[in-house]
């Protein structure tokens, strides 16, 4: 049996939670939006009542939208021709600023030194292990 992805809040007033998604930061689960309007709106509420600066993102995990902050929102798509060290599809980066960005952030939080390079099959960037 497929275990949904949302865990619904009994509190109306608060976006559901969900089962799949975490923040890599807090660790806690990511509230969820059902599309990108919602998801929206939901990013123009946060960015007014809390002064933050959030935006949306559709996750390749669970298909719905969460919100990010911009500092930390790196656009990938996944490369259909290269493949990493770990059997998996490489992130495609469609910026170089944003593959910068995503080595940035993994180096703060994972102690991971990457490399950015083009894409020898598509358009963009990928990161790789220095």
């Amino acid at each position: 049996m497929k275990r949904d992805s949302i865990r619904w809040n009994p509190s109306h007033n608060k976006r559901p939670k969900s089962n799949t998604c975490f923040s890599p930061r807090t660790g806690k689960p990511l509230s969820v939006y059902p599309s990108h309007s919602a998801a929206i709106h939901g990013a123009d509420y946060a960015n007014s009542q809390y002064d933050s600066n959030l935006v949306p993102y559709q996750c390749k995990t669970c298909k719905k939208w969460h919100l990010s902050p911009e500092d930390r929102h790196t656009p990938n798509k996944v490369c259909s021709k290269c493949i990493g060290s770990n059997g998996r599809r490489k992130a495609l980066y469609v910026t170089k600023r944003a593959a910068n960005n995503r080595a940035d952030i993994l180096a703060k939080e994972q102690q991971v030194d990457l490399i950015v390079y083009q894409c020898p099959h598509s358009r963009g960037w990928h990161l790789t292990k220095g």
